[in-house]
This record gives C-alpha cells, sequence and structure tokens, in this order.
C-alpha cells in the first residue's frame, strides 16, 4: 500500500492504515452505512482490521481515509475501484459515517480524488453510480460533482438490505473535466 496523502480545504484523504481500524469499525457498525452500499452489517473490529489488511495488498482499488483536518477525526472512506490502467479507468465508491452527513464532506472528498485521478492517475474516465433510491449520493454526483448522467441498469445490484436495486451510471471524461471543475468554485 503507498502512503499517498491529499489534501483539500476542511478534510485531506490519506491511505488506510492498521491504525483505522477502531474507528473504521465504530463508524461503519451502522445500518445507514450498509443500506446503500456493500459495506457489511453488523461491522466489528475484526472485519476492519482484514478489510484493511486486504487494502493493503489489492491492485485495483485505492482505498482512502477522509480526514477532517481540524478535529483530524476519521470521517469515512472515498476509494477508487475496479480500477483499469490498460482502459485508464476507475470507479468511485464512498461512504461517510452518520454524523458527518450533509455538511458537504463527502462532494469534497470526491472533488479531490478525482482531481487525483486525472492529474496523477491520468485517468481518461472516471465512473459513479449509485442506487437510484440514494437520493443523497446521487444529488452528490450529479449537483455537486456534475457528473454526466449515462443511464440506468436495472435490478444490477443488492445492497445491504439485501434487495436489488436499479444502478444509475455516470461518468467523468478527461476532455471534460476541466470545463466541470470550473463549475465547482
Amino acid at each position: 500500500m503507498n502512503d499517498t496523502k491529499i489534501d483539500g480545504k476542511r478534510v485531506y484523504l490519506r491511505s488506510i492504515k492498521k491504525s483505522d481500524a477502531k474507528a473504521l469499525s465504530k463508524l461503519a457498525n451502522d445500518k445507514s452505512v450498509s443500506r446503500f452500499t456493500h459495506v457489511p452489517y453488523p461491522y466489528n473490529l475484526k472485519i476492519a482490521k482484514t478489510f484493511i489488511e486486504k487494502c493493503s495488498k489489492n491492485q485495483e482499488e485505492m482505498v482512502f481515509a477522509i480526514i477532517n483536518k481540524e478535529t483530524k477525526e476519521y470521517m469515512g472512506n472515498v476509494s477508487f475501484i475496479r480500477i483499469s490502467k490498460k482502459d485508464k479507468r476507475a470507479e468511485i465508491g464512498y461512504w461517510l459515517g452518520k454524523k458527518y452527513r450533509n455538511k458537504g464532506y463527502m462532494t469534497e472528498a470526491a472533488r479531490i480524488l478525482i482531481e487525483y485521478g486525472f492529474r496523477k492517475l491520468k485517468l481518461n474516465r472516471i465512473e459513479i453510480s449509485c442506487s437510484t433510491k440514494n437520493k443523497a449520493s446521487e444529488k452528490v454526483i450529479k449537483d455537486k460533482i456534475k457528473a454526466k448522467f449515462e443511464g440506468i441498469l436495472r435490478k444490477r445490484i443488492v445492497l445491504g438490505d439485501k434487495k436489488f436495486h436499479d444502478q444509475e451510471f455516470f461518468s467523468i471524461i478527461k476532455e471534460e473535466y476541466p470545463k466541470i471543475k470550473k463549475q465547482w468554485h
């Protein structure tokens, strides 16, 4: 695992590490986290340690802890998943602990990761998806990140509620990124 740190205004992203296990297990052990993600519930310290260990070995994912710059609190994760070096493509996955939601932290974390993906990883395409029922995530993706809607795949994914969900797909392409980034400010 690399020791990457990416600064933002209110948060910074850094590689997830073993010492995050306790905070991770505490935040992720919440049914609302698992509802629209693949994060299992209940989520204990053993699961957190196993997850962090797997992150250190996985070449197709980059998992970052979202850290509050002021308080140094671990708030959740944002990740590049399904990284394809050949196709210069990656998908973003994320979640936040309940008390950190609706404060703009995820928007900032996702924007930082997108910038990193295009500038440092030289990606050509960044994909983001969510359940059609996850209106909070949809708002981040469409309204805050300004990703382009590509379509809905019906009954594509089983999430924490153990039900099939229709999944909305969005993307940002390298050429359109500078124009999209200007809309962020």
